[in-house]
């Protein structure tokens, strides 16, 4: 559980740390407050895109020894019983497969987090301006405490953008924890991954764990975005930046 909690962490930092900086990038070539007005919206999904991108090429060999810490129990019985740890897999998986073994599943890694982290990051930048408003939204921030955060609208804005990316990459994250799980070697690719999983057990078998991916999707995105206003706005009290 520690690796996972660390590595999680980590990822959200680099991912919604490219974003920011790329987003006040894509908003300097702008000419005009009209253009980068007409573009904002563009320009989120572009600089989601990127930090989907670039946080693949880190996050591949984390996903990667978490997903066989998590499963070494049922893909290889020689190991049944033993402990293992997250150094050990990673000396592990050096020794056996070389550095090109730590990115084992980074193609539908990538299919999963580029286009789709645009998505997300679009999803909640307009879910919380059709939030904002509502009349009810409106109540609230008549009874609010000074804070430019609405509790609320940051929670339901968060959880729809979640839920809006998972259903969207489903399959490819199916595709990719299939593939890092296989210590053994037995797919040689995305294409033959599926196809030996829709030989084996039809099409629903690339879309397994689809209610937990969503219903986790949920309340880890609302807390995601709420920590992540809440420190925007602690940066930009205390340094002066804003994104």
């Amino acid at each position: 559980m520690f690796f996972p909690f660390i590595s999680t962490g980590a990822i959200n930092s680099l991912l919604f740390g490219i974003y920011g900086n790329h987003l006040r990038q894509l908003r300097k070539v702008c000419h005009s407050d009209y253009q980068r007005e007409q573009l904002e919206y563009h320009n989120m999904f572009m600089a989601g895109s990127v930090a989907g991108f670039v946080q693949s090429f880190i996050a591949c060999p984390m996903e990667l020894i978490k997903v066989r810490l998590q499963t070494a129990c049922y893909y290889n019985d020689y190991l049944y019983g033993q402990r293992r740890t997250a150094f050990g897999t990673f000396k592990r998986i050096l020794k056996t497969d070389g550095i090109s073994g730590l990115y084992r599943g980074l193609l539908p890694m990538m299919c999963r987090d580029v286009l789709p982290y645009g998505i997300y990051m679009l999803a909640y930048r307009q879910s919380v301006d059709y939030l904002d408003g509502r009349d009810f939204v409106r109540r609230r921030r008549s009874q609010a405490d000074g804070s430019s955060i609405n509790l609320l609208v940051t929670t339901l804005a968060g959880a729809w953008a979640g839920v809006i990316s998972w259903v969207c990459v489903i399959p490819f994250d199916v595709v990719k924890t299939l593939m890092q799980a296989d210590e053994n070697h037995k797919f040689r690719g995305i294409f033959h991954c599926v196809r030996v999983n829709y030989r084996a057990y039809g099409w629903r078998s690339i879309f397994r764990g689809s209610w937990m991916l969503v219903a986790r999707a949920i309340p880890f995105n609302a807390a995601t975005f709420l920590g992540y206003e809440y420190a925007l706005e602690w940066c930009q009290r205390w340094n002066g930046t804003y994104v």
